[in-house]
């Protein structure tokens, strides 16, 4: 078998009506979350995994009432891997160390994608001995489930009935990272099969996946005067400023009535610089300060791990003028070493010093901010997350904003909450109807040989069906990075394949999806030895089933009088809502038929990470 057209073998027969086209779908959206639900009752719950904190939201949807939202922050994620401390508390630590627990910090930083975790070369915390990640959030995911469970059955009128009337059909959304998609959303899904919150059968229908700038876009939208301020046409930011990601998006308004409509403006950023880079600096800080201070190993530990859990409780969130000093306490009240200024176990730290724990993250905020909103036209953003609350945070991000002529808001609410809530909210009202394509996506393909050019040269060529020699691994783009597409429209583009036969089997045709995170159009997806090139990942197999059209395909004559056949079909990508919905369509007999829109996830090499 081989493949003639723009296809993941193919060549350019069709480049020109190869125009990517956009046309509606039935993807009909939920009703507004202030009016009467008037679909069948509904459960459903909101996840937010964090790398320090999580939350869990639910919503009870009744047809012909009103909606209401109930927001619990969950447990503390540096203990998740104990999955029944709550909250990282001395209790549990205590617990810990008796039981002999592992501490499995910040691991949603393994599930970060390669090119972030390039791009920032990220030093991961090594995960508890024979625990891996999918084991880490199933299990998290079914304690957080267990915590909504728990919630519901008391908050709401009947709720253990309704509870276990509902509960098999419940939309569960959980948020992520800007920077994540199909393959990390691929991944969750799997981790929520395996923790029990659905079945494999079902898991397309009932997760979905927001992002968790988004999410907060929508909380706030629900919770704060923004929506006052905007009109038709006018522009903002969501500065979602996390444990380890902080991701900034920027918005316009396309309408106001009936319903606020909101369209993204270009693709998102997404940084590193989260509050656990913060405490990083802290660490390492205390950590060379009691060295040269010649601590032993265990005191060096135990202070270093006490002043770490202080600052991050207490002092990183308030600290706000360099010029007042920052204590810091070290867990033992009698420790006093007057030569790094401790005293009755606190140490003292100068407001300098406190200001260069902040330093990288605020420098990598600000210049992401800025690379957002530059030729905007933003008048306000808006910053939430549990980084967001640092009142330094928010004076430095103040007082680059100000001379730009943009306002900063802040909300006063628990980071957990927002970004839970907002994914209840997400799912009921989507405001966001416009989004900004976070990465190109595409298939590979094959072009005619020209031994001419240097490209071609040294590359594997081979004849097809159609007589003419060919070279593989050219980048057949369908959807370019940053490009905005409605949430109800189709990108689609023609591709080919020939055949040798007029009867091939085509019961079970599959077509291979790639995504490609750069800024850039290369050309090849692959180098003359064949290795994917830098920036490209495999994202799903794309099926369908032909066989009728086996036997009715179009014969062609190549240049050397060989007889061929040809199929030609489209590749669709749909952007629903943040999740993407890939299929391929065809005519048959007359009439166009389309594939089942799924997605065949690419496993997630969790030893590589």
């Amino acid at each position: 078998m081989s493949t003639g057209g723009r296809d993941f073998r193919g060549s350019a027969q069709h480049d020109s009506s190869a125009g990517v086209t956009q046309e509606e779908s039935n993807n009909s959206g939920p009703k507004p979350l202030d009016g009467v639900w008037d679909r069948d009752n509904k459960i459903v719950i909101g996840i937010d995994i964090g790398s320090t904190q999580s939350g869990v939201a639910f919503s009870y949807l009744q047809k012909g009432k009103a909606s209401d939202r109930f927001t619990e922050q969950g447990p503390n994620t540096n203990l998740a891997v104990s999955f029944g401390a709550e909250a990282a508390t001395s209790d549990a630590r205590d617990n810990a160390e008796d039981n002999g627990w592992s501490l499995a910090k910040y691991f949603k930083l393994h599930l970060h994608p390669s090119d972030i975790r390039r791009k920032y070369a990220l030093k991961l915390h090594p995960l508890p001995p024979k625990v891996t990640l999918p084991r880490i959030y199933a299990d998290f995911m079914r304690f957080l489930i267990q915590h909504a469970e728990s919630t519901f059955k008391l908050r709401i009128v009947d709720g253990p009935a309704i509870w276990d009337g509902y509960c098999s059909d419940m939309t569960i959304v959980i948020a992520h990272p800007n920077g994540w998609g199909t393959r990390e959303q691929g991944f969750l899904r799997q981790a929520a099969i395996e923790g029990g919150l659905v079945d494999e059968k079902t898991a397309h229908e009932r997760i979905r996946f927001v992002t968790e700038a988004e999410a907060s876009v929508h909380y706030c939208i629900h919770h704060s005067n923004i929506e006052s301020r905007l009109q038709t046409g006018s522009s903002f930011g969501v500065c979602d400023a996390g444990g380890s990601t902080v991701d900034t998006t920027i918005y316009t308004v396309t309408a106001m009535n009936p319903v606020l409509k909101l369209a993204e403006k270009r693709d998102s950023g997404c940084v590193q610089a989260g509050g656990i880079y913060v405490d990083d600096a802290i660490e390492k800080y205390l950590r060379e300060t009691f060295t040269k201070a010649k601590m032993s190993p265990s005191e060096i530990k135990s202070y270093t791990e006490e002043g770490v859990r202080d600052s991050e409780a207490f002092h990183k969130r308030q600290f706000s003028d360099p010029s007042e000093k920052f204590k810091i306490k070290l867990g033992n009240p009698v420790l006093r070493l007057d030569e790094i200024n401790v005293r009755r176990g606190n140490m003292t730290v100068s407001g300098s010093i406190a200001q260069s724990f902040f330093t990288h993250s605020v420098s990598e905020i600000i210049a992401s901010l800025g690379d957002q909103i530059r030729g905007m036209g933003v008048s306000h953003v808006l910053l939430v997350g549990g980084f967001g609350d640092s009142p330094y945070l928010q004076k430095q991000i103040r007082d680059f904003l100000g001379p730009l002529g943009c306002q900063l808001t802040t909300l006063d609410t628990s980071a957990s909450k927002a970004v839970a809530d907002g994914t209840v909210i997400w799912n009921t009202i989507t405001s966001v109807f416009v989004r900004a394509a976070r990465w190109s996506f595409g298939i590979q393909g094959y072009v005619r040989h020209d031994p001419h050019s240097s490209d071609h040269r040294d590359r594997a060529r081979f004849t097809t069906p159609d007589g003419y020699e060919k070279v593989s691994g050219i980048w057949c783009e369908i959807v370019r990075k940053g490009t905005k597409h409605d949430a109800e429209s189709v990108c689609r583009q023609p591709f080919t394949r020939t055949y040798g036969t007029p009867n091939p089997n085509l019961d079970s045709m599959e077509i291979a999806l790639y995504s490609y995170s750069g800024d850039d159009q290369p050309r090849w997806i692959r180098n003359k030895n064949g290795t994917k090139m830098k920036g490209f990942e495999n994202i799903c197999l794309i099926p369908a089933d032909l066989s009728n059209l086996s036997g009715a395909l179009e014969a062609k004559i190549g240049p050397r009088g060989n007889r061929y056949w040809a199929l030609s079909f489209w590749v669709c990508i749909r952007f629903g809502d943040t999740q993407l919905g890939v299929y391929l369509e065809w005519e048959e007999h007359g009439e166009t038929k389309i594939g089942p829109i799924t997605i065949i996830e690419e496993a997630v090499d969790i030893h590589a990470r």
